[in-house]
């Protein structure tokens, strides 16, 4: 599993080469949702080769790779001057720089707790992926 991450600056597109999977991110608003107030929606496909995922700046996304198959993709970004990668878990996430004030507005748990979650994962933007019982309850897994 590649993420979850998002770029500060660069829009990524990515090409599957090869392999299977499926991936998930965090949708751009549209016109009218902006005007209807913030609303977010998850966006999930199935990937294979020849697959193009766009992701916008500030748009978590995640890649995981199917359990017969690996998933070989190609990223390059585009406004990447300046551009931070944000891991949203693994070793270096976000919410680890965050204040504890903060962590807990955010979470509405003590931040002790949050952070002994968060610090736990020693990883960085690879990691094993979800199990299968939580891929079965996927409508496209």
């Amino acid at each position: 599993m590649l993420g979850p991450l998002y770029n500060s600056e660069s829009t990524a597109i990515i090409i599957i080469l090869d392999g299977e999977g499926y991936f998930e991110m965090v949708g751009p608003r549209t016109k009218s949702s902006v005007q209807t107030g913030p609303t977010n929606k998850k966006l999930s496909s199935s990937l294979r080769h020849g697959s193009v995922i766009v992701s916008p700046a500030g748009h978590p996304i995640a890649m995981v790779a199917s359990r017969n198959n690996d998933l070989i993709a190609v990223c390059f970004g585009t406004n990447a001057k300046g551009n931070i990668k944000y891991p949203l878990a693994g070793k270096n996430n976000i919410v680890n720089k965050m204040k504890s004030e903060a962590i807990e507005l955010t979470f509405g748990v003590p931040a002790k707790e949050v952070e002994e979650i968060f610090e736990k994962e020693t990883d960085y933007l690879l990691f094993p992926g979800p199990s299968q019982q939580e891929k079965e309850g996927r409508a496209d897994a």
